[in-house]
């Protein structure tokens, strides 16, 4: 189907991504694509759990659209900012998270983590990812940036952005930058309320703009927008992803950007706080969004904010032409990324291709140049310790990996385990002031300084203590125990921090 031959609601449904209500095709999903015809679906953790599952379900989801809906197929789009084995249960690589590419600086290395990532998920029919996050997290009190940025500074997160961009994009998946304008240096999470930079334009211009101006001059082909006021550009502090100032002004019309605008979840409080999914929706197009994330949680909502956008334009609050703008743009992208009627290959789901030896090699390369020693802590501190006093491991229940791989080379280790991080100063105040200690502990956003504090005081009084943190660097930079850093709990990471405890060589790839 051209755009010529579609009906306003048509038109309307190509510009909506809904996620998937179940891990198979549901009925409620199945008319999503059939009788709303809608353009995308979105694939959050619930619908991702096994290569073979997310294959049956993108499969049946496609046929549905070609058969059934639209005669178009969909952008099948996740989130899957740290390989496609992040968000499943098992069968994909998984690798670390970008503050841990950003510390090993490895420009190549983030390049191949792209490349992996695009086959496995195109392998499963997944064709859009929501990532890199190219937010500059230079703020230790931001709650949900932190360790999926690349780092603190312009460069580390320009240069790497762009290189798991054409990663992604160079083997057949479409890249997304995000979340323009910029979501590193805010200390509120857009999914609880809306944060603002506070930021004059010239620091805005120089430092936040800075990586998707690099992104866009890259060949991104979509851009995320957040729910984030920037009061220097826009005074209403309407979010970024509603007001036509940031979206077409900004991105569109002074950055250049061609192609894909995106909205960021449209149901989070920082939009729901003051909107309705319906207004957010309309206000989103009016903005300049070609792609509205409408993460609704029934089918019933998808059809009022669909409706709700055709009436808009029925009521003249949007004229078609701004729709078929977004239309035409969406169906070039389908056009490139051979998702048309005419070229659209269904995936074979073999899972032969996913986790294959080499691909997690590059994930432990990754891992192994990610690891950061802080304040003396030696490579093999740990390799031919004598055996009259074992080292005792307190660590929470996200670290086993790390845990078995030190088992096998430390056979006489003790262990207690927590099932999270908070609960391991318990386990470290009822040891001996002679004990040695490793405390392995792991979070994915800052862990606030009552905990860091009191661990690092814990580990202190001890005979020796070591810290190995598989969280963000915020917590440990101003601690005084030896730590071994290592930015998030992937597996590669946990098996390279056990690895360079025990003094083993590092993981290198040949070019």
């Amino acid at each position: 189907m051209n755009l010529q031959e579609m009906n306003l609601r048509e038109k309307v449904a190509q510009l909506f991504t809904f996620p998937a209500f179940a891990s198979a095709l549901d009925e409620d999903t199945r008319k999503l694509v059939t009788r709303l015809k809608a353009g995308g679906i979105f694939l959050g953790t619930s619908a991702l759990i096994r290569p073979r599952q997310v294959g049956e379900l993108c499969r049946d989801l496609q046929q549905a659209s070609l058969e059934e809906g639209s005669g178009i197929p969909l952008f099948i789009a996740a989130d899957l900012v740290a390989g496609a084995g992040c968000k499943l249960r098992e069968g994909a690589v998984h690798f670390p998270k970008n503050r841990a590419i950003g510390a090993g600086g490895d420009e190549a290395l983030a390049y191949e983590s792209g490349r992996i990532t695009a086959e496995e998920s195109l392998a499963m029919g997944v064709n859009f990812n929501y990532s890199p996050v190219v937010d500059i997290n230079n703020n230790p009190l931001n709650p949900v940036i932190g360790t999926h940025s690349f780092g603190e500074d312009a460069d580390t997160v320009s240069r790497l952005g762009r290189a798991v961009i054409r990663g992604y994009q160079e083997h057949g998946m479409i890249a997304t930058a995000k979340h323009f304008p910029g979501h590193g240096d805010t200390h509120v999470d857009s999914h609880e309320a809306l944060p603002v930079l506070p930021f004059g334009r010239e620091r805005l211009e120089s430092f936040e703009l800075a990586p998707f101006r690099e992104a866009i001059r890259g060949g991104v082909d979509a851009v995320m927008v957040g729910h984030i006021a920037v009061p220097a550009w826009d005074d209403s502090s309407l979010p970024a992803s509603l007001s036509y100032t940031l979206t077409t002004g900004l991105l569109r019309e002074r950055l250049n950007f061609q192609g894909l605008i995106v909205t960021d979840g449209l149901s989070m409080k920082g939009i729901t706080n003051q909107f309705t999914l319906e207004e957010a929706c309309v206000r989103a197009v009016q903005a300049g969004a070609d792609i509205l994330l409408a993460t609704v949680d029934s089918y019933e909502q998808a059809e009022s904010v669909l409706e709700a956008v055709v009436t808009a334009v029925e009521q003249g609050e949007i004229t078609e032409a701004r729709i078929e703008e977004s239309v035409r743009r969406i169906l070039q992208m389908k056009q490139k990324y051979r998702l048309t009627a005419e070229q659209y290959q269904f995936p074979d789901i073999s899972t032969d291709r996913l986790n294959s030896p080499a691909s997690q090699r590059i994930s432990r390369a990754l891992a192994d140049q990610a690891l950061t020693p802080l304040r003396g802590l030696q490579r093999g501190v740990l390799a031919g310790e004598p055996q009259e006093q074992p080292w005792i491991l307190i660590r929470d229940e996200h670290t086993a990996g790390f845990a078995e791989r030190l088992r096998s080379g430390l056979p006489n280790l003790r262990e207690e385990s927590a099932p999270s991080y908070e609960g391991t100063l318990a386990l470290l105040s009822e040891l001996p002031e002679d004990a040695r200690v490793l405390l392995a502990v792991s979070h994915n956003k800052p862990m606030g300084e009552a905990f860091t504090e009191a661990a690092d005081r814990l580990l202190g009084s001890m005979r020796e203590g070591l810290w190995i943190h598989f969280g963000s660097e915020y917590d440990v930079r101003e601690r005084s125990a030896p730590c071994l850093l290592a930015y998030d709990r992937a597996p590669s990471l946990q098996a390279s921090a056990a690895a360079y405890l025990l003094g083993e060589e590092k993981v290198t790839i040949v070019p």
